[in-house]
């Protein structure tokens, strides 16, 4: 749960829900980039869950101890947190935001927690947008259950699909996307998706690893 307000009518800013399946709830994003973050996040095999504004802390900047909210935390599947700020690469050129990076990443290492920066760089990038665009549109209903899992699964182990076009083979191509969207199956998001586009049958998609 969000520690201060995120989604206000009085604010200048662009402001929405992201529908998120991992966290069986919509969630709220300030900007258009916390919004394409959340598609990452969303995607990432890493991920088991995120939230927003998800603590209050105090830095210690320029001599004296301010609030800070940190953007997002992951938790992720191996059970670890990591929190983020999501800025504009620009913005980071900005002496009182740089000053402030600086006092959270120093307060987040002193508190032997993990903490990222993710900028527009990332989230932008022509080819991996596309795809995250691309892929979460199937992203439709639920998660598979058990049956279908099992089911699916089984159908994978069987016919070992190579690439996307083996894979809509086997399953159809609104189904073999759907399992692209749920990230059953995975793609290097970085690469450009064609039919020879080679799939992962395990460990879902790959992109840059923003948890280093």
């Amino acid at each position: 749960m969000a520690v201060r307000t995120v989604v206000t009518r009085s604010s200048c800013h662009f402001r929405g829900y992201f529908p998120s399946l991992k966290n069986g709830h919509p969630v709220p994003w300030e900007s258009q980039l916390e919004g394409g973050f959340f598609r990452l996040l969303e995607l990432s095999p890493l991920v088991r869950s995120y939230s927003v504004q998800p603590s209050r802390e105090k830095i210690w900047m320029d001599g004296s101890y301010v609030e800070y909210f940190p953007d997002v935390c992951a938790v992720l599947e191996d059970g670890r947190e990591w929190w983020f700020e999501v800025k504009p690469k620009k913005r980071l050129l900005v002496h009182s935001v740089k000053t402030k990076i600086a006092a959270a990443t120093a307060h987040f290492t002193e508190t032997n927690r993990n903490f990222s920066v993710v900028t527009d760089a990332l989230i932008w990038a022509d080819t991996l947008s596309e795809n995250l665009q691309e892929v979460l549109y199937h992203r439709r209903g639920p998660f598979l259950t058990q049956p279908e899992r099992l089911e699916t699964r089984s159908k994978l182990e069987m016919n070992q699909p190579k690439d996307l076009s083996e894979l809509c083979s086997v399953f159809g191509e609104a189904a073999a996307w759907r399992l692209l969207g749920l990230g059953v199956v995975g793609v290097d998001l970085e690469q450009s998706i064609t039919p020879q586009t080679v799939i992962f049958l395990t460990g879902g998609h790959r992109h840059a690893n923003f948890f280093s």
